[in-house]
Parts: C-alpha cells; structure tokens; sequence
C-alpha cells in the first residue's frame, strides 16, 4: 500500500480483518462485501480525511461537512434511471437527494456547473430541478465569476 503511514495502513488491515471474522469460512459473502461497498462498511468517522460516496453508500451516515457535487438536471436526477417500466424514477432520484442534503451536520454545500464535459462534447447544464424545492431563505447563492478571456500573445519569429 503506496503513499500509508505505518499507521493508516495497520488500522486498514484490522478493518479487512474484521470483515474477514464477520464472515467466517464463508469466501464468498467476503469477497461481495468487498466488491460491493467495503468503504462504506470501513468509514471510521473519527478519521480525518475526505470521503468520497455515492448517494446510495452514504444512507446512514453524517458528516460534518458534505459536498454534493453535479446538482445538474440530467445528473440529479440521474436521466438513465429507470424503473421496472422503464419509466424515469423521480421519486426515488428525490429521496437519493434528500439522502445527500441530510447527511450534513454544519455546513452543505451544493454546486452545478454551467458547462460540463460530457460524453466527449462541452455541454451546456441547468441547474437540477430538485434545487428549486429548497426555500430561498436557507441559500447562500455565490456566482464564480467567469474568467477574463486571456490576452492573446504575440509570437516571436527570432
């Protein structure tokens, strides 16, 4: 493990050696709790770092601080999620954005972005409609101001 201190990396084994004694002789039940959100299950909330989950993984979590990033019509709600129908599934893209709003103890920050990249090409973004159902009174709205396009440099022959 590359980059751990000493520490860090002891405190990671034991963590892997407790889901090894949850699951007894059973290999496979490890083996699909590993894959399947072992850093949610190893999340030690006296640690001080960043993590980083997906709405699903953090039900059941608080944090001090949460980003909630990509607050974007198209990415929350998610447009590919779809119910047994086949129909989008607003309600339960709401209630995996309840879940993100709620995780935050003291402060929440919610961002979009004008443009984004996506799927090859600059793309103009909206802000998510699910940000409209907040009252007004509890937002900090701050703008990032544009960049001045940069001045264009003369190059030199010699």
């Amino acid at each position: 493990m590359m980059g751990c201190r000493h520490g860090a990396k002891n405190t990671l084994d034991l963590n892997y050696l407790y889901l090894a004694e949850k699951h007894g002789a059973s290999l496979d039940a490890f083996v699909s709790e590993l894959v399947l959100g072992v850093e949610v299950d190893l999340h030690d909330p006296r640690a001080e770092r960043v993590s980083l989950l997906t709405l699903h993984a953090a039900k059941g979590l608080e944090f001090r601080v949460v980003f909630l990033v990509g607050c974007e019509d198209g990415l929350l709600p998610h447009r590919f999620s779809f119910d047994e129908a086949g129909d989008i599934d607003i309600a339960e893209e709401r209630r995996l954005f309840f879940v993100g709003l709620t995780r935050a103890r003291e402060r929440l920050f919610l961002t979009h972005a004008r443009r984004r990249h996506w799927r090859g090409e600059l793309c103009d973004r909206s802000p998510s409609p699910f940000l409209q159902a907040i009252r007004e009174a509890l937002l900090d709205r701050q703008k990032e101001e544009a960049p001045a396009t940069p001045r264009v440099r003369q190059l030199e022959l010699f």
